[in-house]
């Protein structure tokens, strides 16, 4: 589970375009329920905001990714769109 767990520290080094109290989770905890969502065959935010709700994902996003709190739909959309797109291509 290492592997995964870089995937996230990759993803919180993402810069944002606006500055942000953090919300209850992090732009890089929310890129990597998406990537990991997409990754599971998810084809938009409403669905991967669904998966991320069901009870065996949470486990594991909580066990092996330290992820404690799921942003719902609306949240999961505002922090995406905070995404510097510069920074994630880098």
């Amino acid at each position: 589970m290492g592997e995964i767990t870089r995937i996230k520290e990759y993803f919180n080094e993402v810069e944002t375009t606006k500055e942000h109290n953090g919300y209850f989770c992090s732009v890089g905890e929310a890129l990597t329920v998406v990537i990991l969502g997409t990754l599971c065959g998810l084809k938009n935010v409403s669905q991967i905001s669904q998966w991320s709700e069901e009870e065996s994902v949470r486990g594991l996003l909580t066990k092996h990714l330290g992820i404690e709190r799921i942003p719902c739909y609306y949240w999961l959309l505002c922090l995406l769109k905070l995404i510097d797109l510069k920074s994630l291509n880098q």
